[in-house]
């Protein structure tokens, strides 16, 4: 059983409240499961009915949690959900506005991806940054802080182990073949994602959260398991941005976060995790998969990147992407190019063998060449409102875990510009802006109200909703 080192900032225990809760609560948490283990990358294939079951259902669940939780959205965002929101929104309006204005056909790129696409994937990510915002606030107010994120670890842990079992699970039948994933190199495990890099950062996000409850808990459980699963996931990926990560996410809560036995024991659960790196890949799954020339060819590219050698061949093309994206970006510093100008570049084709166009391959270059300084803007300030945390709020659980993911999140948009794009990256927006503002101005039992989130009634709106 957990127990907290401290009851600051961690939240009142469960409040009794309305018949619709445990409904409630179940469509929250299998939204959760269906994003952050992407139960849609079990079926490959575009055309497979269950990847339509799961869109529809992730929209349905949406909706629900917008309609049924009576939670105000001012008090379920807090300020940084309104720079969050506010930078979605004004990219989405100013991109558009800007495409049209340009693009009479309405295409972008001229690659055939038409521009309510862009449009589409930028409205469902607005949904689920106010579904998950507002669903994980009021269940924080019905359970509190560490039950709720338990659960969340809970989630992450599991698909962290999806990601570890990779070739175990597609020698079984479990998972698409290799050959059904052309885009992805057999030595690097996916799990249920399409890519390895989306792999890497599930498992740092739950190598952050496992951190942070390592760090405040007196008797963690779970977040032992925790960490050796979402370090695994992570390392197993292979991906640069992914271990690079790791390697901030120790720094931060051993050097800068830690104390006295608790950095000691920090630092043994990350030597047992190196060391299960080595079992993994050498004793459990090597009947299923072999250790590869690739895996070393690897290794001497993060030696290379750590000696200072940043060109082309170790950043996988990324600084041609930046030099590229960053000369677009400068043609029209102000509004931008307008939506799908950056994910896919006129002058991104770096194999026209294979006609593979690339993106811009940075968050803060993308908002910016697509749609000008003002989401920009408002971007880094929800980063910043959220990092600075760490400074103005009393150490807890919720703050250590909110620095964690936040620091995630910066170093991923360095090298990837799908956080506006993909589940996985937006609906934790919308869950760190609940424990953000359920820490900062939740009633945590600072006041004798019974709040009932999910109960609609006829009274006049108060502290709670």
């Amino acid at each position: 059983m957990d127990e907290p080192a401290s009851a600051v900032m961690e939240g009142p225990g469960r409040r009794p409240g309305s018949s619709l809760e445990p409904f409630i609560a179940a469509v929250f948490w299998a939204l959760a499961v269906v994003i952050l283990v992407n139960t849609r990358g079990i079926f490959p294939q575009e055309d497979h009915p269950a990847r339509l079951f799961f869109q529809v259902f992730r929209i349905l669940c949406c909706l629900l949690l917008m309609g049924l939780v009576h939670v105000r959205l001012p008090q379920a965002l807090g300020t940084h959900g309104a720079w969050i929101l506010g930078s979605m929104a004004s990219y989405l309006v100013i991109g558009f506005f800007v495409s049209i204005s340009t693009d009479g056909e309405l295409l972008v790129n001229n690659y055939g991806f038409s521009l309510y696409g862009y449009v589409g994937d930028t409205v469902i990510s607005l949904t689920l940054v106010l579904s998950a915002a507002l669903g994980g606030y009021a269940i924080l107010e019905r359970v509190g802080m560490q039950a709720f994120l338990r659960s969340v670890l809970m989630v992450l842990t599991a698909s962290s182990a999806i990601i570890v079992f990779t070739p175990v699970l597609r020698s079984r039948g479990v998972l698409a073949p290799w050959q059904d994933l052309p885009l992805v190199d057999s030595f690097r495990f996916v799990g249920t994602f399409w890519d390895p890099n989306s792999a890497g950062y599930i498992g740092c996000m739950t190598a952050a959260l496992a951190l942070a409850f390592l760090g405040n808990v007196r008797r963690p459980g779970l977040a032992y398991l925790a960490l050796i699963a979402g370090f695994l996931a992570a390392v197993l990926s292979w991906s640069k941005t992914a271990i690079f990560s790791l390697g901030v996410l120790l720094v931060f809560f051993l050097l800068l976060n830690g104390r006295g036995g608790r950095g000691r024991l920090l630092i043994g659960v990350g030597a047992l995790a190196l060391a299960g790196v080595i079992f993994v890949q050498g004793i459990t799954l090597g009947k299923a998969f072999k250790v590869q020339p690739a895996h070393l060819a690897r290794l001497w590219t993060f030696v290379d990147i750590l000696g200072g050698r940043l060109d082309d061949e170790t950043l996988s093309l990324r600084g041609y992407f930046w030099k590229t994206g960053l000369r677009q970006v400068l043609e029209s510093p102000v509004v931008g190019h307008g939506l799908g100008r950056m994910y896919l570049m006129d002058e991104g084709v770096f194999s026209k063998s294979q006609g593979i166009i690339g993106g811009v391959h940075n968050t803060y270059l993308l908002l910016w060449g697509e749609a000008g300084i003002v989401p920009l803007s408002l971007y880094l300030l929800y980063l910043f409102s959220l990092l600075r945390l760490r400074w103005t709020m009393p150490k807890s659980l919720a703050r250590d875990a909110i620095v964690g993911w936040m620091t995630i999140v910066v170093l991923q948009g360095m090298a990837f510009h799908q956080l506006f794009e993909v589940a996985i990256y937006v609906f934790p927006m919308g869950v760190t802006c609940a424990v953000a503002s359920y820490a900062a101005h939740g009633s945590g039992g600072r006041t004798g109200e019974t709040p009932r989130p999910f109960a609609r009634t006829n009274a006049a709106p108060s502290a709670t909703g």
